[in-house]
């Protein structure tokens, strides 16, 4: 997936409401993201993906989406 000009680095960030610049710094350290021919694109090497997973283990905790209340941050202008 190429992110040209933003545009789908913005887009993740309107669906997620989560900075672009927070999106593209936590690609970057998880090594998902590689800068070529003038343009970030985003890489899901299968060895990198593998060694997150590892690194995740198994299990986590069940969350009730339904009891969730989240309002996204919006920044005024």
């Amino acid at each position: 997936m190429v992110i040209e000009e933003g545009f789908v680095l913005q887009e993740l960030s309107d669906m997620t409401a989560i900075k672009a610049e927070d999106i593209l710094t936590t690609l970057q350290s998880l090594e998902l993201i590689q800068y070529r021919k003038g343009q970030h694109v985003i890489c899901a090497d299968p060895k990198v993906l593998d060694r997150h997973l590892k690194a995740a283990g198994r299990g986590g905790l069940d969350v009730d989406v339904s009891k969730l209340i989240w309002t996204p941050y919006k920044e005024q202008s």
